[in-house]
């Protein structure tokens, strides 16, 4: 008896794990509506959304990540780190045991260990870097951060154990590595790819340590992924993820009401309004840390001068953008972080518009009729902005109350990234999104660090004083007392006129768990799984 209950139990629970397995195979890939095409899969290659969503998500770790909901920073590949008291030396632990993707092209030979991380990073420091053949230019995160002053040697201890040294202390180094360019890469798979001349295949055939490995990418079309089996929280609860890729915004509403697409953001209020109500999606609005602004090529005249800067800012109708653009659901503002960001931000004066002293500035700048000028608007919308084109068209009839004509240009994203990063611009609607330390922010965009690259081309050695003393302190009350006092300078300078501070929505299918957005992530895809509504 006692030995046919034991082979019962054992044929019960076989049933059972088959039973689950068979489930896990039926329950439904995920299928996120995207707006555009990636740049390609080497999170340090770009800096656009579409290619963080594709790349730096599901493809990879990075030292440091983000907690859902929160976002606050907490340990991913490195399991702790230390700083010496002169905030100078950084040493972090890595896990054990951390799988890389077994590919067609690649089949890793080890775990992930310090040569990984060391290899990641030093490519975008040394131009003399094997690795560092995939960016003739340079890479944008490291050039427009000058972290090849900042960071003066990155080090091997053990396998386990890399040191990172800096160049002068800087309280925010975790923020940064949680950047989507520190994502680490297979140095095994890099060194290969090197050796071979083929070090170009990093972006387009990747091997990272996340979440989902690249199957196949059919650009303007789909993007599939499968759940990395050896992925070291544990693998995704969802096997199959698609990107959709849809630049049209109707069409994504469509299949999100159909149930063809799970997940999508960059929702216009038009598309809230068409989904609210619909049986099979779920709406969740969000204070995310983005900032929508139009910036001036501050070494082109006459936006080298802050007078006229400052007479363009004020002639602009902030609240028209967020009613017209937006729907109300934003903010206006004019300085780069809202007040009611993580870190606040000083009070902000009236966001205008003041046509009166607007002329006035103009005229004491030696343009009392005006100029002529552009302002490019990339095609499509995004987090930062649903319509640049309609923002640009709003701006350019508030500048002609002062006489001065702006050509509306607007172009593809991956263009106007290109040229603006180039400074071929005269003025251009960008944005930033998803920073939750204002030094990633303001190293990117707006230090004299940033300024070969940034779309402001602006440099402003009080600006960057106040930067500074924000970097030398672990203090956080001291941190946000400095970065006030840039953000004053800021507001002198006017580098940028900034627009708003706009809210976010998700919409995603009612069957979708896990979803929790924050400042810094909109959602991760390791967290989502399918409840029994969506089988």
């Amino acid at each position: 008896m006692r030995h046919r209950a034991a082979l019962w139990r054992r044929w019960h629970g076989m049933l059972a794990a088959a039973l689950l397995a068979s489930a896990a195979q039926a329950a439904p890939a995920l299928v996120f509506c995207a707006d555009g095409d990636p740049d390609g899969f080497d999170s340090a290659l770009s800096d656009t959304a579409a290619t963080h969503r594709a790349a730096a998500y599901p493809l990879y770790n990075r030292l440091v990540g983000y907690a859902p909901a929160s976002g606050a920073l907490v340990p991913e590949l490195a399991e702790k780190w230390s700083v010496t008291p002169d905030g100078r030396v950084w040493t972090f632990t890595l896990r054990s045991g951390v799988a890389f993707h077994a590919t067609p092209w690649f089949k890793p030979g080890r775990p992930l260990d310090a040569d990984d991380v060391v290899w990641s990073v030093r490519r975008q420091l040394d131009p003399r870097h094997p690795g560092a053949a995939a960016a003739p230019a340079g890479f944008p995160g490291a050039v427009s951060g000058n972290w090849a002053a900042l960071i003066t040697a990155v080090d091997k201890l053990d396998a386990r154990t890399v040191r990172f040294t800096l160049a002068k202390p800087y309280a925010p180094f975790p923020a940064l590595l949680a950047s989507w360019p520190f994502s680490i890469v297979s140095a095994e798979y890099g060194e290969g790819l090197a050796r071979a001349g083929q070090i170009g295949r990093l972006a387009s055939e990747p091997v990272g340590t996340g979440p989902y490995q690249l199957l196949k990418y059919t650009r303007g079309a789909t993007i599939r992924y499968a759940a990395h089996p050896g992925y070291f929280k544990g693998r995704a609860a969802i096997d199959k993820l698609i990107f959709s890729i849809d630049p049209d915004p109707a069409v994504r509403v469509q299949k999100l009401r159909s149930g063809e697409c799970g997940l999508a953001e960059s929702l216009r209020p038009q598309d809230i309004a068409a989904l609210e109500g619909a049986s099979r999606v779920a709406l969740r609005s969000y204070r995310p840390q983005i900032t929508s602004f139009l910036a001036f090529n501050t070494r082109r005249k006459p936006f080298d001068d802050a007078r006229v800067r400052r007479a363009l800012s004020l002639a602009i109708d902030r609240q028209a953008i967020v009613r017209a653009v937006f729907d109300g659901r934003a903010e206006t503002g004019l300085l780069p972080y809202s007040p009611k960001s993580l870190w606040g931000a000083p009070a902000q004066p009236a966001s205008g518009p003041d046509l009166a002293q607007a002329r006035r500035l103009l005229r004491e700048a030696g343009f009392p009729d005006g100029f002529a000028t552009r302002i490019w608007a990339r095609v499509g919308g995004g987090a930062s902005n649903l319509n640049p084109r309609l923002t640009a068209e709003l701006v350019q009839a508030d500048w002609a109350k002062l006489g001065v004509k702006a050509e509306v240009v607007a172009m593809e994203s991956a263009e106007l990234g290109r040229r603006g990063r180039a400074g071929e611009h005269d003025a251009i609607i960008s944005g930033w999104m998803n920073s939750t330390d204002p030094d990633e922010l303001y190293a990117n965009l707006l230090t004299c660090e940033a300024a070969a690259s940034s779309t402001a081309r602006w440099c402003d050695a009080d600006f960057d004083a106040e930067v500074d003393a924000a970097r030398a302190t672990p203090d956080r009350a001291r941190r946000g007392k400095a970065y006030e006092a840039a953000a004053r300078r800021f507001a002198v300078e006017m580098p940028w006129a900034v627009l708003a501070y706009p809210f976010a929505t998700l919409a995603y299918g009612k069957g979708l768990s896990g979803v929790a957005p924050s400042p810094a992530m909109p959602f991760q895809f390791d967290r989502l799984s399918w409840g029994a509504a969506a089988r």
